[in-house]
């Protein structure tokens, strides 16, 4: 068998593999009696962290083979449009991935920011695939479990402490002008809380981001929202991007 041959066999046999094992979470989350939007949220999430996952299978393989494989690219980050932020503003950026709100937000941190990274997304793999460096919480409720695997000195935080999350922002922008707060997994947010508490948070935030003149960005894909609901979310924030 020609080389060629063995690796498109190889790479028919993990895509074949791939398709079943998304056909078989997608059948066993739609047999919990989850509601077509907390379907479609987890898809979401989960869609965002393959990258992750394709790492962790690359390092395990690594260490297998004892030597490092080719460089796995990371998706590329959209290029973040000639934005003229403002300092004390907030802005909502509607897109089904958060690839440009990365890009403003590593160009905030590259023009002098210092960051917080609120995210569903392990911090980790955020860095890495976007190449910022930047505080960071964590939103999961298996602290104790992912602990000793982070690389980095991560916080955890639970998705319905709310207040935890508010006090750890309300402190980080107190430090001083032009820090920037991303929160990636305002969605998830709304499935582990009321929608009222989640609308409270975000309107502490938004104050607190005017009185120290930070900067915050939410990524969100309103296709995963009630639509009144992300108009109240919208009315909000200072700029809809």
């Amino acid at each position: 068998m020609s080389h060629d041959e063995e690796a498109a066999r190889s790479y028919i046999k993990g895509f074949q593999e791939g398709l079943q094992e998304a056909w078989d979470e997608i059948i066993k989350l739609s047999t919990k009696g989850y509601t077509s939007r907390e379907l479609q949220i987890m898809a979401k999430t989960k869609k965002s962290m393959v990258y992750q996952r394709v790492q962790q299978k690359v390092d395990e393989f690594e260490r297998i083979l004892g030597r490092k494989l080719s460089a796995q690219e990371a998706p590329r980050s959209a290029k973040a449009a000639d934005i003229e932020l403002r300092p004390g503003w907030s802005y909502v950026i509607k897109e089904d991935r958060p690839e440009r709100s990365f890009a403003i937000f590593s160009g905030l941190l590259s023009r002098g920011s210092t960051g917080l990274c609120i995210s569903r997304t392990h911090p980790d793999t955020l860095r890495q695939k976007y190449g910022f460096e930047a505080s960071a919480l964590w939103l999961t409720k298996t602290e104790v479990q992912h602990q000793a695997a982070s690389s980095k000195s991560a916080e955890y935080v639970s998705p319905n402490n709310l207040a935890h999350l508010a006090s750890s922002i309300r402190e980080f922008l107190s430090k001083g002008p032009n820090g920037a707060v991303i929160i990636e997994g305002l969605e998830y947010l709304t499935t582990q809380n009321d929608f009222k508490s989640v609308l409270k948070f975000i309107q502490l935030v938004n104050e607190q981001v005017v009185l120290d003149k930070g900067y915050l960005l939410i990524p969100v894909d309103e296709a995963t929202m009630d639509a009144k609901d992300f108009s109240l979310i919208e009315r909000e924030m200072s700029q809809v991007l």
